[in-house]
């Protein structure tokens, strides 16, 4: 087993450190996204009822919501009343210092030093801290696909059947979390492509790939079980495996920007710009261009660099080349970019859907900072650049952090989309109060009249209360005690209603205002608390 200096090992420590504060501390300060509070709901389902079945229209992979159980079984959650924020938020946030960890131990085999900036630059990344912080399967996704790369290489360099195996389950869990694991198969097998061709015909060298068809068949047919085993809720729903590949004529109908989707629709250089350079009204002006420009020299030194000093081809029994110095960071390179384009030339866009390729971005990132400051000659040539990248990644440390806190649901933020205003926690306050002066308390009678759906993330808000109605149209008699509704259908509710109503208006999100009735006596109950003794409503 490879030793690793003592400073080496505690820098890592220290890096460590820092990604689990940005991850971990205080996870429930932001108010849950829509997106969130449907997942977060689907997996109440799950933790109550044992019940889910996959849905090849929305709501992606299964694994998120298995994975989030034992979190919940520990902290003592049987229902979704009892779930909260911190709770779930705990999946991403260990997922995502696994990455830091697992950036470390790809990058490490072509250069320690490497290694080290690389795991850095994964720490601070605002975007990936930001989505660590968010119950999504974006960075549990991105998560698998770095583990695959992790065990695939170890296993083309030491033909290993456990490292096979490992690749098989990142493999499973990869497809098991998003559909999109497929862009990221294919921009494997096309990077590994080219590098062999590569080494055959600029390098003159011949890389062995004979195929162990025992290994082979084992890793495929884990990653197969693996699958199966997530898309059949374990054996109890049979329809979802099938749906697991029918889902892609809806995908590709989303990613053509069809329907609804096309709302969505960004132009190609969307990602590159938001990572570049990213500046919305006053505030803060944001960029990762440090990770930005770091890759593109690891880009250029994956594809025409030397050959590492610490770095040896290895060869098999008959000579031939296995897994030669150069070929790795040639494939990294080759696969990021890949990556890059890929999902540049797809309408649909989403801030998170940049990670995939984000994370292979901060690896090169690591290789370029040590391209900078470990080739050259000059002492003080290297401990300038140094200083200098160091200083840069305390800015993105420090951007990540205003990030994740005082930007966390602000529209300045580059990675806030379509974001629950902070408001939300006012309009649940006002509710707790209600119920508390209610004479059934939590049985406070609600009704949600939002016609076109838009209406997430109040199901995660009010879920600590049964009687709440979300209707798809007027019901005959629309009466309740707290009526939560839409500024275009206020004015038609309101010659609908036999009661006395007090009205004030709420909102979900930047401009998305959401009037809310209160039932008069309700209202006066409430106001009387305030002032004076508590009552409750007659």
């Amino acid at each position: 087993m490879t030793k690793f200096p003592v400073f080496h090992v505690a820098t890592l420590a220290l890096i460590l450190l820092v990604a689990a504060v940005l991850r971990f501390y205080d996870l429930g300060y932001r108010p849950m996204h829509g997106d969130e509070a449907n997942q977060a709901m689907k997996t109440s389902v799950l933790l109550a009822k044992g019940e889910y079945a996959y849905d090849p229209f929305e709501h992606h992979g299964p694994t998120l919501y298995y994975l989030t159980l034992p979190i919940l079984w520990i902290a003592g959650a049987h229902n979704a009343a009892e779930m909260t924020e911190p709770m779930i938020r705990l999946v991403p946030a260990f997922f995502g210092l696994g990455l830091v960890l697992l950036s470390w131990l790809i990058v490490s085999p072509i250069d320690r030093r490497a290694g080290l900036w690389a795991a850095l630059l994964t720490a601070v990344s605002h975007g990936l801290v930001y989505y660590s912080r968010y119950y999504v399967q974006e960075i549990s996704f991105v998560f698998f696909a770095a583990g695959l790369l992790w065990c695939g290489h170890h296993y083309l360099s030491s033909r290993r059947i456990g490292w096979a195996l490992g690749a098989g389950l990142c493999l499973g869990l990869l497809h098991a979390t998003k559909e999109t694991s497929v862009l990221v198969v294919f921009a494997m097998v096309a990077a590994l492509a080219c590098v062999v061709a590569w080494e055959k015909f600029v390098a003159r060298r011949a890389i062995a790939l004979t195929l162990n068809w025992r290994h082979l068949g084992a890793g495929l047919g884990l990653a197969l079980a693996i699958s199966v085993l997530f898309f059949s809720s374990f054996f109890t729903h049979w329809r979802g495996p099938l749906d697991s590949l029918l889902t892609y004529t809806t995908y590709l109908n989303r990613a053509e920007g069809h329907g609804s989707s096309a709302l969505h629709d960004q132009p190609w250089y969307y990602y590159i710009s938001l990572l570049a350079w990213t500046y919305r009204e006053a505030g803060p002006k944001w960029s990762e261009g440090l990770i930005l420009g770091l890759g593109l020299i690891g880009v250029l030194w994956g594809l025409w660099g030397p050959n590492r000093t610490d770095q040896t081809d290895r060869t098999d029994r008959d000579g031939a080349i296995v897994d030669c110095g150069a070929a790795f960071p040639r494939f990294l390179a080759l696969y990021t970019l890949f990556l890059v384009v890929g999902f540049s030339l797809i309408p649909y866009k989403t801030p998170w859907n940049l990670l995939i390729f984000l994370h292979p971005l901060c690896l090169l990132a690591g290789l370029g900072a040590q391209c900078l400051t470990g080739l050259q000659r000059a002492v003080w040539v290297r401990f300038l650049f140094g200083v200098l990248i160091l200083a840069a990644t305390a800015q993105l440390a420090g951007q990540a952090w205003r990030g994740s806190f005082t930007y966390g649901a602000d529209v300045r933020n580059p990675y806030v989309y379509a974001h629950t205003s902070s408001a939300i926690r006012r309009l649940t306050e006002r509710v707790t109060d209600l119920a508390a002066v209610h004479p059934r308390g939590d049985q406070i009678h609600i009704n949600v009249f939002r016609f076109d759906g838009d209406y997430w993330p109040l199901p995660w808000y009010l879920r600590r209360y049964p009687n709440v109605g979300y209707w798809p149209n007027f019901p005959e008699s629309p009466d309740a005690d707290v009526i939560l509704t839409s500024p275009e259908i206020a004015g038609a509710l309101q010659p609908r209603l036999k009661d006395e109503y007090q009205v004030e208006m709420n909102g979900l999100r930047p401009g998305v205002l959401m009037p809310t009735f209160i039932r008069k006596e309700l209202w006066d109950a409430f106001m009387a608390k305030r002032s004076g003794p508590a009552e409750t409503a007659p």
